[in-house]
């Protein structure tokens, strides 16, 4: 009995692509389109194959074929490590990337643009011949960060994702961090409000200076004076987005709404407003952007803009993808994807004027 066993585990390690060809009826060339994720292969057919090389136990030998193709399959995703691995937005990328290479030889690589010092030219020209990476996947590149044009000087395969580069030739996928912006201002004008604070993202991240420029915008659009003092830097991070808030809603002048330029900060908001005694949203509506997991179920639940955070990865990851089975077709691609606001029960009307003032316990009140 052992020994049929391990006839038949042999027998199986031995399936070529040739079986696959003469289970499905396809060419071996198709075969061989399927298993390197060539985006001209159908859905149908890509289903067809996959499904039959795990029916007859197919496995692709990876040594083999990277000898052959003197490269790793190996894709790299550079992103700031502090401030950005391990929040939600990070997570959801990386599983959209995923979603894509599951069935594929691909696999991803994470390398810190904090530590690495990618903007050294020398430098990334040696770590493309050492790590032998087949392209990039730039997350939520600094403002200043130089590093994404020498790779496109490189003749390398890269997609920035989560910040646009204008009419470079660099290609991007974002969110339309603008308009979405602009509807959760408008949404809070709409209830009512006039004095409206706002919590900023990292200084230096192109995704917060939109939805500050769409903030201001908008308020200057309904002729609503926009109070410097109410702007504050949370730099994306709840905590600081907490103590900065304990100081500005304990203020006699204060806002009766907070847009945060995420839900994080929106959270350190709501948390400050508790402790002040500051009900949400009868003394103030706060709202947020990303609609990160378990904001619809927080107490009150959030008004935020949803962004399809994975759908970035997933799409960063198929222009990749394509872009190293089709060279030749290379183009750059410019894709903005657009976002949702989400009315929930953390924002609503302001309450009256006189009333505002007597929202904070004396205690707490700062002239």
């Amino acid at each position: 009995m052992l020994l049929t066993g391990n006839m038949q585990a042999h027998k199986a390690s031995k399936v070529t692509m040739g079986d696959i060809a003469h289970a499905t009826g396809l060419s071996t060339m198709t075969i061989s389109r399927v298993l390197r994720n060539d985006a001209s292969v159908s859905e149908a057919t890509r289903k067809r194959v996959l499904a039959a090389t795990k029916r007859l136990n197919y496995h692709v030998d990876f040594i083999a074929r990277q000898l052959r193709a003197k490269h790793t399959f190996q894709l790299g995703v550079i992103a700031p490590f502090r401030g950005l691995v391990g929040q939600y937005y990070f997570g959801q990328i990386l599983q959209g990337i995923q979603d894509v290479l599951t069935g594929t030889e691909y696999h991803i690589a994470l390398f810190d643009s904090l530590s690495e010092d990618f903007n050294d030219p020398q430098k990334c020209v040696h770590l493309c011949h050492e790590r032998r990476v087949g392209g990039w996947i730039v997350v939520a590149p600094g403002s200043d960060d130089r590093f994404p044009k020498t790779f496109v000087n490189l003749k390398m395969p890269i997609i920035v994702v989560g910040s646009s580069f204008g009419r470079q030739v660099i290609s991007y996928v974002d969110v339309d961090n603008y308009n979405g912006a602009c509807a959760i201002t408008q949404h809070l004008i709409g209830l009512g409000h006039t004095r409206i604070g706002f919590i900023r993202g990292r200084s230096d991240r192109h995704d917060a200076a939109r939805r500050e420029l769409a903030f201001r915008k908008t308020m200057a659009k309904r002729k609503l004076p926009v109070v410097e003092e109410w702007i504050v830097q949370g730099d994306y991070e709840m905590r600081k987005a907490f103590h900065l808030s304990l100081d500005l809603l304990a203020k006699t002048d204060r806002p009766t709404a907070i847009f945060a330029a995420n839900d994080q900060m929106a959270y350190g908001v709501i948390d400050a407003a508790r402790v002040l005694g500051l009900r949400v949203p009868e003394d103030l509506s706060v709202g947020g952007f990303d609609d990160i997991e378990g904001a619809a179920e927080f107490v009150p639940a959030l008004t935020t803009v949803a962004q399809p955070i994975a759908e970035l990865g997933r799409v960063a990851a198929r222009y990749l993808l394509n872009a190293l089975s089709n060279p030749d077709r290379l183009k750059i691609l410019h894709q903005m994807l657009p976002t949702q606001l989400l009315a929930r029960s953390s924002t609503g009307p302001p309450r009256q004027e006189s009333e505002i003032i007597k929202s904070v316990p004396a205690r707490f009140r700062l002239t």
